[in-house]
């Protein structure tokens, strides 16, 4: 074994700040809470190649003394902690004097700077870690920080990275969620020149929610409160779209990753699924952020109250007033599916084809008159079924030659739907063109812009016009339907996690488990064709007899079976 050393500063410095900064966002989103702290109503983010080139981050607020900028870029070094106990009420978002001392470490670091009552502000320019230069410049008020050639020390981190539109996408949700957290800021984003997102603040989180979440559906406030905190809840409806969408949230301002609150909405909302954002206000000493180097996380010293707010908000929020559409009547109504009307497809319920007086099989279309046709189906064996009924379980009951058969229609449905469109993956691709071009949204369209190509060959179409990036086709999966924006969002976040490199094979997987949630309840009243397209349908699947899940589709009661019970062998 090697003797025991100290390790020289360039090193230790090195792995010091790979704690701090991970990536291009890392910087930004430190020097942001920086800008908060400094009391800036005003701070502009500008980033070259997604930060790997070039992160410049302007704010208005108190500024640095020109004495005090060589101190800023020394590590412990901060104006917001003087003692230990301090530790214990940290009420800002910067403490442990590491940032600005990190960044120098992998990059080189220029800052701007002027105090308000100050005649003349400093300028402080580093390279490899040391100070290249220390002099008095006039400029504005306020910390202008500029970050270039990021890890260009450090080749085996910088390989690392991702593409310019990765790294601005992950920048670009660090400012997102601040300028949801603090609306009264004014917030800019500018990428290569372009203006990606913007604020006014005006103070209205509402309005900022706006510019994050997809149009259309209702943005809800709750506000409830415990013993020790209160919770502000903001709650989206996305109704129909696998996912439980995404989670903003915020201690005292900080915005966190935290398993527990991710917990404590989940436990919670199962059923509820949409978009969040959770602001938790509580005493600085009952809860510790300083037990993660990037502080994503916190430790609360009454984490039940993170599930009881979270329960109680939840509980508001899923009350048939609270829940766009719906009201205390029609929530009483039997579940109905409404098809989309944006895909050239025949209308469909959950993916059989039918509608009120017609009815389609396979795409051929018979009239309301020939109905009686489906009161006995032939299936493969020639044999003669007949639907029976459908029972209070909403169990569907079927007669044989051999004897009844019983089918649970939502596992049977999932079974179909699954081979369906693993079917279609395995085929050539097959893109299906909208009636309609959907433009997204713009935070959409800059998660759809890293994984480009990927979308592309599987059957997206993605163009940027002047109102915007329009999707104008996506992947035609067999029969099944699904709204072209929710297939979309499903297929990223699929992507976003795909580590295996395997994109076809975790899109329809993707696809498919779309399909088993979007599959018929069972509570669902299926009329007798549909029953019986229903039984032919399952009949042509590969595997039958259990769900992609793996429980059963049906039970059979042989005949031989019922004559046994009713002892008449």
């Amino acid at each position: 074994m090697a003797a025991i050393m100290a390790l020289p500063e360039n090193v230790w410095s090195r792995i010091a700040a790979g704690e701090v900064v991970e990536r291009p966002a890392s910087a930004v989103k430190e020097l942001t809470e920086n800008a908060l702290d400094a009391g800036a109503s005003r701070i502009s983010v500008t980033l070259s190649d997604g930060g790997r080139l070039r992160i410049i981050v302007s704010d208005n607020g108190e500024g640095i003394a020109y004495d005090e900028l060589p101190l800023a870029l020394m590590y412990h070094a901060t104006s917001k902690l003087r003692e230990i106990s301090d530790l214990e009420r940290i009420s800002t978002l910067g403490y442990r004097g590491e940032a600005l001392a990190s960044l120098a470490a992998v990059a080189d670091v220029e800052i701007r700077s002027r105090r308000a009552n100050d005649a003349e502000g400093g300028l402080i320019r580093t390279h490899d870690g040391k100070i290249t230069e220390h002099l008095r410049i006039n400029c504005m008020q306020g910390t202008r920080v500029q970050i270039s050639d990021l890890f260009s020390g450090l080749p085996a981190r910088r390989k690392f990275l991702k593409s310019a539109s990765g790294e601005l996408r992950r920048s670009a949700v660090f400012i997102r969620e601040y300028a949801v957290c603090n609306p009264s800021v004014s917030f800019m984003l500018e990428h290569d020149g372009k203006e990606i997102f913007s604020t006014d603040g005006s103070g209205e989180r509402q309005k900022v929610l706006t510019k994050i979440w997809p149009e259309g559906a209702e943005i809800q406030p709750v506000n409830i409160q415990s013993q020790h905190m209160t919770l502000e809840c903001w709650f989206q409806s996305r109704a129909g779209i696998s996912g439980r969408g995404d989670i903003m949230s915020f201690v005292n301002g900080r915005a966190v990753n935290d398993p527990v609150i991710k917990s404590a909405v989940s436990a919670a909302g199962r059923e509820l699924a949409g978009n969040w954002a959770l602001f938790f206000t509580l005493e600085p000493s009952l809860v510790d952020v300083n037990i993660h180097p990037a502080k994503a996380e916190v430790r609360f010293r009454y984490p039940d109250e993170i599930y009881s707010l979270l329960h109680n908000a939840v509980k508001s929020l899923g009350s048939p007033a609270y829940i766009p559409g719906i009201t205390a009547e029609s929530a009483k109504s039997p579940v109905k599916i409404t098809p989309s009307a944006r895909i050239q497809t025949p209308q469909t319920r959950s993916g059989w084809n039918f509608h009120d007086s017609e009815q389609s099989i396979s795409g051929t279309k018979t009239s309301s008159h020939e109905e009686n046709i489906f009161a006995e189906i032939e299936n493969d064996t020639g044999e003669s079924v007949s639907f029976m009924g459908q029972n209070s379980g909403g169990y569907l009951v079927y007669d044989t030659p051999e004897g009844l058969v019983i089918i649970d229609p939502h596992a049977a449905h999932e079974r179909i739907n699954y081979e369906r469109i693993k079917s279609s993956a395995e085929k050539s691709q097959n893109v299906q063109k909208l009636l309609m071009p959907v433009i997204l949204h713009p935070t959409l369209a800059l998660e759809a812009a890293e994984f480009e190509t990927a979308l592309k060959d599987s059957g997206f179409e993605l163009e940027n016009t002047e109102s915007g990036v329009e999707m104008k086709s996506v992947p035609s999966i067999g029969s099944v339907d699904f709204e072209p924006e929710a297939l979309l969002r499903a297929s990223l976040r699929a992507l976003k996690n795909n580590h295996d490199g395997d994109t076809r094979n975790i899109l329809w997987r993707t696809w498919a488990t779309m399909a088993c949630k979007a599959s018929v309840k069972l509570t669902t009243k299926l009329t007798h064709d549909e029953a019986l397209i229903l039984w032919r349908s399952l009949h042509e699947c590969k595997q039958p007899y259990v769900c992609p899940h793996g429980r059963p589709v049906m039970i059979e009661l042989k005949n031989d079976d019922l004559l046994k019970r009713f002892g008449r062998e």
